[in-house]
């Protein structure tokens, strides 16, 4: 057994912080001591504590202040953590400095965006300054850092997981008569990456759009004024449906029929994740790592990112093909069960931790 310290600086509730507390709730199951450094007033904060975990809330405002490094050399010196993982690229350095005045058996990294590092020395130091191990959630993610100069030795690919019990199988298919508009759904923070302009940009696409079909965009973010203008623009107003955020989503998937993510990059994506738990066919952007989740006319469609026309022909294609359809979400959920599940991450993430501390602090085990 070993202590596990991750560091998480966000404030807001994305993917990276769903796929954190499940590992963290796995890890506490399996009788390791966890504990969470992260923002005061967070909703990963108050979940963590409800779970059991040992929370530090520690504001953490910039790579490197002053009274953060103190009061993270106090809990480091407290924990005494056999590991010591950074969930967000702001806690590295701070994390690295700190864990010099304070007792730490092994550091790593959780890297999940698909995005390169600065091209610069210092970014390339704080990914390998006494860092144990990368762990990259796909492995466009693990190229993309040995494109940036990362050693491979130092990167390994741990994928998400699904908590399936979670997640029922549907007990039988959806019905739904000709006249029903069928319901295209996602889940996204609304940041450009996400390229929801695009979806909006497909849906104007479409014949007979307004008798055929609903959209659904659960989440917030900065860009979702400009979303709602743009539906404005089209004249698509009444058939976008804009949720809002939500931190639990699986009552809206089982509302959708397909499942739409454009993005312009991604690291794996959780939400298709969930889409494929429950059983909705997805069609996404060929980016990052999303091709390792989507296999093009197995379980979705994938499609050029960028390219409006291409994902509304994908939309009409499904939405004409509902027998496809559903072998399509079937197939999602057989890949979910059969590769992504989160029994698989947390015993991998455990084997890996355990290697780096039998390696190099065998005192910590």
């Amino acid at each position: 057994m070993f202590s596990f310290l991750v560091i998480d600086t966000e404030r807001v509730w994305r993917g990276g912080q769903d796929q954190l507390l499940a590992l963290l709730r796995g890890l506490r199951q399996r009788k390791h001591q966890v504990h969470l450094i992260c923002q005061p007033h967070t909703l990963l904060g108050t979940r963590a504590d409800e779970s059991g975990i040992c929370v530090h809330p520690l504001a953490i405002r910039s790579e490197i202040g002053p009274h953060s490094f103190l009061s993270l050399i106090s809990v480091l010196r407290r924990v005494r953590p056999g590991i010591l993982a950074f969930n967000t690229p702001k806690a590295i350095l701070i994390g690295t400095l700190a864990a010099k005045f304070a007792p730490v058996g092994a550091k790593i990294i959780f890297r999940r965006v698909n995005f390169p590092l600065h091209n610069n020395f210092f970014s390339r130091f704080k990914y390998t300054w006494g860092i144990d191990r990368i762990i990259a959630i796909s492995e466009s993610i693990r190229l993309q850092l040995q494109m940036c100069g990362i050693p491979a030795a130092l990167i390994n690919t741990i994928y998400e997981g699904m908590d399936l019990s979670l997640y029922p199988p549907p007990i039988e298919p959806k019905h739904r008569t000709a006249h029903d508009p069928v319901v295209i759904g996602t889940v996204a923070h609304l940041s450009r990456e996400k390229g929801l302009n695009y979806l909006i940009q497909a849906a104007s696409l479409i014949p007979d759009v307004h008798n055929r079909m609903r959209f659904v965009i659960v989440g917030d973010g900065k860009c979702l004024p400009e979303l709602k203008e743009l539906c404005q623009r089209k004249g698509l107003q009444d058939i976008f449906h804009f949720a809002g955020f939500h931190s639990s989503t699986f009552s809206f998937m089982q509302s959708f029929d397909i499942f739409v993510l454009p993005s312009l990059s991604e690291g794996l994506s959780s939400a298709i994740l969930e889409a494929m738990s429950a059983s909705l066919p997805i069609i996404a952007t060929k980016v990052g790592g999303i091709p390792e989740l989507v296999k093009d006319g197995d379980n979705g469609l994938l499609v050029a990112p960028a390219d409006p026309a291409a994902l509304a022909f994908a939309i009409q294609h499904l939405t004409d093909k509902p027998e496809e359809s559903t072998r399509m979400g079937q197939r999602g959920r057989e890949r979910i069960e059969g590769q992504f599940t989160i029994e698989r991450k947390i015993l991998e993430t455990e084997q890996l931790c355990c290697n780096l501390l039998h390696r190099s602090r065998p005192d910590y085990v």
